[in-house]
This record gives C-alpha cells, sequence and structure tokens, in this order.
C-alpha cells in the first residue's frame, strides 16, 4: 500500500497521499516509512513544524536510517540551524559512507557557508557514489550558472531534470539558464513548469514575468507581477515587476511611482534605482534624479552601477566640472576599468581640452574598440588634425556596430562634412539627409496671416519703453545661434537663450493664443504678458540695466501686434544669409531640437513661408527692425557689425571667441557653398524665392 501511496505522492496527489499516510498510521502509528514519508510531504507543503514532529518520531523509532536522518537534517537546514544540519549529516556519514544525498546536502550548506569550492567538491563526491544524482547534479548546474559559464551549467541542469522533472527547484534554474543563454520560450515553460509544481517558487514567477514583458506579452507579465505582489516578502520586487510593464508602455509616472515603492521595501536594489533614474530623466525630472543618486550614494557609497548613472546625467546636464569630478574618483578606485578614462575623454572633449581628450582615447582604444563614442571623438580629431582619410577610415569602422540614433546622426554629419571637403557633393548630400532621418520634426506652421492682420496692427503704438527688450529671430541655417553666441560674449547684454533648450520658459511666446489676438491686442492683456515676461526674464538674470535679448527660436508674424502693444518700442533683430546658402546649411548641420530636415524640396517650401513672415516686420510702425548677415557680422564683428553694436548700446561689438563645435571643428558653411551643390540640389534651389 505505501508503494502506491508514494506513486500518488511523486505525482504531484498530494491529498490523496496524505490521507492514505494518516489511515496507515491510524493503524500502525510506529510505522517509520509511512512517518518519514507524511513529513517529506508536510514539509513540501511548508508545515515545518508538522514535518519536524513527524520525523523526529520516525528518527526515535528508527535512528540507524540514514534517510530518515537526512530528511531531518533538511529540516534543520530550511530553519537556518546549520549547525544542527551539519552534525546530523557528518553523523550519518560516518555510519554510512556512501548514504545517498548526504554529500549533496552538506555541499548545500557550503554554499549557504560561502565557500564555493567545498561546494563543488561535495557534490563530486555525492556523483562518484551515484552518477545519477539529480540533487549533486542540479548543484554543480547552480554553481556554474553563478559563476557565468552558462553553456555547461545548462548541459548539468538539463540532465538533472530530465531525472527529476518533478522538482520545481531544478526546474526554475533551468528555466534561469535558458533565459541567460537567449532561448527565452523554453525558458517561460520551465519556468511554468515549476510554479505548477511549486506555486509558492516566487523567483521563478518573477522571471516568468519578465519573459513575458521582454516578449511584449505585457498583460501577462502584469498579471504574474500582481499574483507575486500578494505573496509575504515579495510586494517590493513585485513592485519591481509593475515598474518595469509601466516603463515599457511608456507610463512614466506610474513606473516611478512603482519603483519608488519597491524602493521603500527593499532600498538597496541597485537595479531598481537605476531604472527609477532613467525614467526621472525621461519625464524631465532630472533634479530628482541626482537626488535620488545622491540619497543612494550617502547610504551606499562607491557603488560603482550609481555613481555611473550619476556621472552620465551630470554630463548629460552640462555640468562637465561635476561629472569629471565622478568619472576620476572611480578611475582612481579601478584604474583596470578603461570606462571612465573613456567617459572623461568625452568630456575633455566637449570642454574644449581636447589634447587631453586624445591622450586618454589613445590610452583606452584598445580595451574598447567597438565603442561608438570613442571612435567617433577620435574621427573628430584626425578631421581637425587635417587626417581625412584616417577620419573616414574610423567612420567606415561603424557600419559593423550598432549605433544609437544620436551616434547615427554624428557619423553621417562627419561623413558628409569630409566628402565636402573633398569636394565630393554627390556624397556630402545624401549623408547629410541620412544625420537627420531618424531626429524628430516638429516644424511650427508658417499659415497665411489672417485677413484681420492688418487691422490688429492699425491702432496708434504706445509710448516706448525705456529699456524696451530686443527680440532675436532667424531661420534654421542662419547661423542666428552663432550671433547669438556672440552676443552672450559682450558685456552690458543679457542674452535670454533658454527658447533653444529643455525646458524652456512657458508664456505666450512659447503657448500663442493667436485666436485670441488676431482682433487686436487690449491693455490689460499686453500688461499681463509684459509682466510675465519681465518677472521671468528677472529671475534669468536681467536686472533692466543691461540690454536684454531674447532669441525666438520659432517665429511667426502674428507675434507682432503682441509685441508692438506689450514691448512698445522694442527691437526686432533679423539674421539672415543667402536662402540657398541657409538652406544647404540646414542641411548639413541641421538645427535646435524640432527641425530636422527630412525633405530638401518640402524646407525651401517652408522657407518661403517662413521669410514672409519675417518680411512682415518690415512694415510694423513702433518697432525696430535690424537685419543682419550672418556671415559678415561674424567676420567683421567691428565693421560689419557696427549697426548691431549701436542696437546692444556698444561703441563696438568685442569680437568675442571662436565659435567651434565638438571636437573643436567649425560651426557652419562658407558663404557661398551653396554653388557646388547646384546640381545636387537643384530643386530645392529652384524653388526657393530669392531676394531681388
Amino acid at each position: 500500500m505505501l508503494q502506491e501511496l508514494a506513486r500518488l505522492h511523486s505525482e504531484g496527489r498530494l491529498d490523496e497521499a496524505e490521507s492514505g499516510y494518516r489511515a496507515v498510521l491510524a493503524s500502525e502509528p510506529d510505522n517509520v516509512d509511512a512517518l518519514h514519508l507524511l513529513g517529506v510531504l508536510r514539509r513540501q507543503c511548508q508545515d515545518l513544524a508538522g514535518a519536524r514532529q513527524l520525523l523526529d518520531q520516525a528518527r526515535r523509532l528508527a535512528p540507524d536510517r540514514g534517510d530518515v536522518a537526512l530528511e531531518l537534517a533538511g529540516l534543520y537546514f530550511l530553519e537556518q540551524d546549520r549547525v544542527g544540519a551539519r552534525a546530523l549529516i557528518e553523523d550519518t556519514i560516518r555510519r554510512n559512507p556512501n548514504q545517498p544525498g548526504a554529500h549533496t546536502l552538506l555541499a548545500r550548506i557550503a554554499i549557504v557557508d560561502n565557500d564555493l569550492a567545498k561546494a563543488e567538491s561535495l557534490f563530486r563526491t555525492a556523483l562518484r557514489s551515484d552518477e545519477n544524482d539529480a540533487h549533486a547534479i542540479s548543484g554543480l548546474g547552480r554553481l556554474l550558472l553563478d559563476s557565468g559559464d552558462v553553456d555547461r551549467a545548462l548541459a548539468y541542469l538539463s540532465r538533472a531534470t530530465e531525472l527529476a522533472p518533478k522538482d520545481a527547484g531544478m526546474q526554475f534554474a533551468l528555466a534561469r539558464a535558458l533565459v541567460l543563454r537567449g532561448n527565452r520560450a523554453f525558458g517561460e515553460q520551465a519556468a511554468r513548469n515549476a510554479l505548477a509544481l511549486a506555486p509558492e517558487l516566487h523567483g521563478a514567477r518573477y522571471l516568468l514575468g519578465q519573459v513575458l514583458l521582454e516578449d511584449g506579452k505585457i498583460e501577462e507579465a502584469q498579471a504574474a507581477f500582481a499574483v507575486l505582489s500578494e505573496a509575504p516578502g515579495f510586494q517590493g520586487i513585485a513592485r519591481f515587476g509593475l515598474g518595469d510593464v509601466a516603463r515599457h508602455q511608456r507610463r512614466l509616472d506610474q513606473a516611478i511611482e512603482h519603483y519608488r515603492a519597491g524602493l521603500a521595501l527593499q532600498p538597496d536594489q541597485v537595479r531598481a534605482v537605476q531604472l527609477l533614474g532613467s525614467c526621472l530623466v525621461s519625464a524631465a525630472r532630472e533634479d530628482e534624479a541626482l537626488q535620488l543618486y545622491g540619497e543612494f550614494l550617502q547610504h551606499h557609497p562607491e557603488t560603482v552601477a550609481i555613481e555611473a548613472a550619476l556621472g552620465e546625467l551630470l554630463g548629460q546636464l552640462g555640468d562637465e566640472a561635476s561629472a569629471l569630478a565622478v568619472w576620476q574618483r572611480l578611475a582612481q578606485r579601478r584604474p583596470n576599468d578603461p570606462v571612465p578614462l573613456a567617459r572623461m575623454a568625452l568630456l575633455l572633449e566637449r570642454i574644449g581640452d581636447t589634447a587631453g581628450a586624445d591622450t586618454l582615447a589613445e590610452r583606452v582604444a584598445l580595451a574598447l574598440p567597438d565603442d561608438p563614442e570613442l571612435i567617433l571623438l577620435r574621427s573628430r580629431s584626425a578631421q581637425r588634425e587635417g587626417r581625412d582619410a584616417d577620419a573616414v577610415a574610423l567612420l567606415d569602422s561603424l557600419r559593423s556596430l550598432t549605433l544609437a540614433p544620436l551616434q547615427v546622426m554624428q557619423a553621417a554629419h562627419q561623413f558628409g562634412i569630409l566628402a565636402d571637403r573633398r569636394n565630393e557633393v554627390h556624397i556630402a548630400a545624401p549623408a547629410w539627409l541620412e544625420s537627420q532621418s531618424t531626429l524628430p520634426a516638429q516644424i511650427h506652421e508658417q499659415a497665411p496671416l489672417p485677413a484681420t492682420f492688418a487691422q490688429a496692427l492699425a491702432a496708434t503704438a504706445p509710448a516706448a519703453l525705456a529699456n524696451p527688450p530686443i527680440f532675436l529671430v532667424g531661420l534654421p541655417g542662419s547661423m542666428v545661434e552663432r550671433v547669438a553666441a556672440l552676443l552672450h560674449q559682450q558685456s552690458g547684454v543679457k542674452l535670454l537663450r533658454d527658447r533653444a533648450f529643455a525646458p524652456m520658459r512657458r508664456d505666450a511666446f512659447s503657448e500663442p493664443d493667436f485666436a485670441r489676438w488676431n482682433d487686436g491686442i487690449d491693455a490689460a492683456t499686453a500688461q499681463a504678458v509684459h509682466d510675465e515676461w519681465l518677472a521671468q526674464a528677472q529671475r534669468l538674470g536681467a536686472d533692466g540695466t543691461a540690454r536684454t535679448v531674447d532669441w525666438l527660436v520659432r517665429w511667426d508674424a502674428r507675434f507682432l501686434p503682441l509685441i508692438r502693444q506689450a514691448f512698445p518700442g522694442a527691437s526686432i533683430v533679423i539674421v539672415e544669409r543667402d536662402p540657398r546658402d541657409l538652406l544647404l546649411n540646414w542641411l548639413a548641420y541641421g538645427w535646435m531640437p524640432g527641425f530636422a530636415l527630412h525633405d530638401p524640396l518640402a524646407a525651401a517650401r517652408w522657407l518661403n513661408a517662413a521669410n514672409q513672415h519675417l518680411a512682415a516686420c518690415d512694415t510694423v510702425d513702433g518697432l525696430r527692425v535690424l537685419r543682419v548677415n550672418a556671415d559678415a557680422v561674424l567676420a567683421d564683428p567691428v565693421g560689419q557689425g557696427a549697426a548691431l553694436a549701436q542696437l546692444m548700446g556698444q561703441t563696438e561689438l568685442a569680437a568675442g571667441a571662436v565659435q567651434r563645435g565638438l571636437g573643436g571643428l567649425s560651426i557652419g558653411l562658407a558663404p557661398g557653398r551653396w554653388q557646388a551643390y547646384t546640381e545636387v540640389l537643384a530643386a530645392p534651389f529652384a524653388e526657393l524665392a530669392l531676394p531681388r
């Protein structure tokens, strides 16, 4: 009868087996086999106290039974009594050196004691006694898995599950190995097998949720993590899983909420801190990410992954000095790690120390031969030094690598510049188009001016302000950004350039209400716009004594009635170039975020409409309009910039530092360069409306 009950037990029909065992014990209370098997069953059901009582009774009745002693030792182990477990196992081995399972259980204790070499030796001793000891085979497989030897681990774990297909722990270990090996489909099935055998095996449920998420089975993954959130002790890891689901769905606020809740329960989880920081940055909450990293490092100093995340974020925010300090500390602690030196090289290049950047890049080039950022840095260095062939060779080496969109943009742009230097314009133009192909285009529509536009400008202009602002405008490719940089270097001038970067000011210029302004601007509206603008300008450093220049990246002539009424006496500086040079420069160098050029012909038509909106400035009473040619002013700030200097209240413009791009490379193509592209860009050039 016990044999039949044991069969039911092995098949997972635990209720039937337990009823049978208890029936046997009702008539034979000292049946050691029934006590032993029922103890095993109660242990499987997590009833450790009940199992302990049954196994203690079996051992009292049969002190020489090694299988009972080992089962009891295993129970001690589960109760974290490693000393008691070890003593009982060693006594069993003294009685019978070949007792099946004894060395395997000692090996499991050695693993908990972190003596992995001893654990491996004990597993192998167990296999010499029984080459089909599934637990020993599985133990070796798990050791190999934890050491990173996934292929060998997979062989051992596959064999173990063949021998013991009903062991949930082995199925879970096999699932881990399969997932790490990249075989997610079989890994998912192994995790499901483990949970079918032991629904309380919550690690397998978490792994299953992650596999489902990676395979795009979002709802199933969410359901798995929701079940896990009900398991005592697993609420934290369940929250992390739910955060992963929300992050994949781009529900950043929910992902942030889940990660924060998980970290409140398990604050030491480095991966969760990394992912929460990433979500905060994606949600434009960089200050919170900085605070998160800083607080974590206060409690867990020298956590490399978080220090690296902090360094990356500081670099993204333009705080190169602080980012350099982070990477320098990492480099000092990890002298054999090339990554900190590589990041330092990139930061040095950004702050203009090209010599220092080159030195570090050469030091780590052999260690990081496939790092796209380093290859791009070295190619820029070669271009700067006139080694164009070397630059092209480095760029060609990127073709075999997987690049991020920004890296594709930089590589294609530089490839185009190098082709332009060789006068291979048929190569340059397509390369520049490729450089912008993945960038988002959010170019504002240049709609025809409404019929009421003239009427909105017909009212008498208010009296001019004592120190009215100056509005700087220019179209993509006009090099208005270089004129802005020149003005930024002038004493007595305060340039507001935040509209070119995120986060930009939110005001009437960033969120215009054109429909409301079509019939004119009433005094109350004008005053409210002026007061809001002045308050924000003062927060940005304008003090009322310097000339304040507000760079309007997105121009629309429908701003004119607002400017005329809210900022009477204001000036508008329009930066311009030959339309063909302007279009070519936009194609070659791009412009501000959102102004990607995907189609030169469409861009030419947009420029025509945009120029009409600029032309509307010339006939507005009460405003001063100054048109400046970027090429002329940048080449001769003193002579050609005289009118601009006068407007700024200066006797003359200081030349300022020469503006250079990343790697110290020049910015913008020379005036007249469009002539080399008359064939390649014939259609868009023909579309452009040229000045008469």
